[in-house]
């Protein structure tokens, strides 16, 4: 069986590895860990195959370098998978509180010699490339923002499944929060990459399919719905994770979220205006039912409706941010998704040499940029919400603790990861949010639906994860802004 086998979907993964007997010491970094991080390496110590769903801002990264310095005591090798955009980071981070291990990057997509180190860290878009050399030389794993593994059919995916099962060391996956769209059928491929250890926990891969993910027996095109979510949970938690809240561990400065309305500006306002009608127009010719290839056109079309929406109220947005940074001494961090709407922004605040955190600059770029930011040289990061909106320290000591949500994403995990980047450990000062809400006389634009829809729900959480809340998933809020222009 090879891994090309399993990737194409012939083959499944081979059962996993009898794990190594091992006692992993406890060791002394560079830097202390807080209490509740060392709550996390005594977990790992315990259970080896595990999953910290610790909450944003929590300090992973530490956890999982301790669990990587554990390992090189005991002659274990470490590999890390981490989204591409925070290799930077790790590299880093292991300069502070690991400082004699050896830490390699692994780049590009075409195999090579593997680095001859301690601990090597991969970005997660190219582990289905390099799956197969990499099979066989390191014992440990960690995964960080596991939560991107909830597709189990992407490539990546069955690489990373397949690569873990062939681990006998420790395997630590990371993220807070582990079903980002609600679904509890999201966990299945991240049990699968900690192993048997996980669904054993659970009942079985069958008992979870029929128990805790059954089929939906109430539309003709099928999926799945969560069930017995308080159960899941207590199981989860009882064994193989430890789940740690932010409010529950350590007192942060205060966190406000405020809508604003910027009006739109004429000739945008007016483009948006056409193309909102016309949509409304097509959902009366098409029907309230609709299925397929309907439904991913209305997606489509809203997210236009997104996209023309942040256009609109660019300027308004700019001379917004420009009035807080002419009145206070903060950096304003500005939330954004499209590229054109990034731009315009960036053209507009030009005089506070703002700088962009988008996907594709390089990891030179990027942390030049956030290093400018973060010392006080840049007063403005516009960061595009996929790239900047995980796994960054963007507050600058409490220098910088304002942020503007330009365009909100479809997601409440997404927007809380955003802001978070400056409410997490080492801010001293309150953090102001402020949601940008595209405004035009006569009309209900697309982010005053959107926001109506995530404001109704309070940002409640999934209950398979905190035992409470009600959930929250992205295609409910779409369906719920796409009733709105029924």
């Amino acid at each position: 069986m090879s891994l090309a086998d399993i990737l194409s979907g012939v083959a499944t993964p081979p059962a996993t590895s009898e794990p190594i007997t091992i006692d992993l010491p406890a060791v002394d970094l560079a830097l202390p860990l807080y209490d509740f991080q060392q709550d996390a390496v005594e977990h790992i110590r315990t259970h080896k195959n595990v999953y910290i769903a610790y909450e944003m801002g929590l300090g992973k990264t530490p956890i999982g370098i301790a669990t990587a310095s554990m390992c090189h005591a005991v002659g274990i090798r470490t590999l890390i998978v981490v989204p591409a955009s925070l290799r930077t980071t790790w590299e880093r981070e292991f300069g502070k509180f690991a400082p004699t291990l050896n830490v390699a990057v692994l780049k590009g997509t075409t195999p090579h010699d593997i680095p001859d180190c301690d601990v090597l860290v991969i970005g997660d878009s190219v582990i289905k490339h390099w799956a197969t050399a990499l099979s066989g030389h390191y014992n440990a794993l960690i995964v960080d923002e596991s939560h991107y593994y909830k597709n189990k059919d992407a490539k990546r995916t069955k690489a990373l499944i397949a690569m873990s099962h062939g681990v006998t060391g420790p395997v630590v996956l990371m993220s807070g929060t582990p079903v980002p769209n609600g679904r509890h059928q999201e966990l299945a491929p991240q049990f699968s990459i900690i192993g048997d250890s996980a669904w054993d926990a659970i009942g079985g891969k069958s008992r979870f399919w029929s128990y805790f993910c059954p089929a939906d027996t109430s539309n003709s095109w099928g999926g799945r719905v969560n069930a017995n979510s308080e159960e899941l949970n207590a199981l989860m938690n009882s064994t193989f994770m430890l789940r740690r809240r932010r409010a529950d561990v350590i007192e942060l400065p205060n966190k406000g979220r405020t809508p604003i309305s910027i009006e739109a500006s004429s000739t945008h306002g007016k483009d948006y205006v056409r193309i909102q009608n016309d949509f409304i127009n097509w959902l009366r010719d098409e029907g309230r039912q609709m299925y397929g290839s309907q439904r991913a056109e209305a997606l489509v079309q809203m997210n236009l409706l997104r996209k023309k929406a942040g256009e609109a109220k660019a300027e308004g947005i700019a001379q917004y941010v420009k009035d807080i940074l002419n009145n206070s001494t903060t950096g304003v961090f500005i939330v954004a998704e499209h590229n054109d709407v990034m731009d315009n922004l960036l053209i507009k605040l030009h005089a506070y040499n703002p700088v962009a955190v988008r996907g594709g600059i390089g990891d030179d770029n990027k942390y030049e940029a956030i290093d400018a930011f973060c010392s006080g040289s840049s007063r403005v990061l516009v960061g595009q919400i996929r790239a900047a909106g995980t796994g960054l320290t963007l507050h600058g000591n409490g220098l910088n603790h304002r942020v503007v949500v330009a365009q909100l994403p479809w997601t409440p995990a997404e927007l809380v990861q955003a802001e978070d980047r400056l409410h997490r450990i080492g801010q001293t000062n309150d953090v102001e949010v402020e949601i940008a809400l595209c405004h035009i006389d006569g009309q209900w634009t697309i982010d005053e639906r959107l926001w109506m829809m995530l404001e109704k729900k309070a940002f409640a959480t999934g209950e398979v994860i905190d035992g409470q809340g009600e959930l929250l998933m992205a295609d409910s809020i779409a369906e719920g802004v796409l009733d709105t222009f029924r």
